[in-house]
């Protein structure tokens, strides 16, 4: 969103119509990542509003934020992560260094950038260890599927079914925190 700096600073200083820009902007991308990890749209959707909710009334530590982008991403995520723990459900994201981690890093680019590293990690990091072995040899050590398939003494189809359901977790990581690009 052009002008962020420009629109958090008005928020922060109780500008309504401010905030119902920055709502209007953010509200469907915070609604589509929640209901890429979350079956129900009903909850999504009072999820979103809540973490708008929360936002106007913290209103008044917009203006210190340097990426608002990562800054809504943090909290959307952890709002996530704890919906899944109520729910007792399995949310595919990681809540390691869920402290603000986006006050850390100096651009929005380079936070998303170590954020998709560390989603991916802990993708890999649940899966079946077969399914992992498959993956780690396929993409980080560039073994083809047949050479992978002769190692494991799998077929080569196993070695695509294995891949193709890591890479649709994958898709969903990356889709999720691309929204926030």
């Amino acid at each position: 969103m052009k002008n962020d700096v420009v629109i958090l600073k008005k928020v922060s200083e109780g500008d309504e119509k401010a905030f119902r820009n920055l709502f209007e902007y953010y509200y469907p991308k915070v609604k589509a990542f929640l209901t890429n990890f979350i079956d129900n749209n009903a909850d999504a959707e009072d999820l979103a509003q809540n973490i708008f909710v929360k936002i106007w009334l913290q209103r008044s530590i917009l203006s210190e934020i340097r990426s608002f982008g990562a800054y809504l991403y943090t909290t959307t995520r952890n709002t996530a992560i704890d919906f899944g723990r109520v729910r007792k459900i399995r949310i595919p994201l990681t809540d390691e260094n869920s402290a603000d981690v986006a006050t850390e890093y100096q651009s929005e680019h380079e936070f998303f950038a170590k954020e998709t590293e560390l989603q991916i990690a802990a993708v890999i990091s649940k899966l079946p260890a077969k399914r992992r072995q498959v993956f780690v040899m396929s993409r980080m050590e560039g073994k083809t599927n047949g050479e992978i398939a002769d190692i494991m003494g799998i077929t080569k189809k196993t070695v695509e079914n294995h891949l193709n359901l890591v890479l649709k977790e994958l898709r969903k990581i990356t889709t999720a925190i691309a929204i926030f690009i």
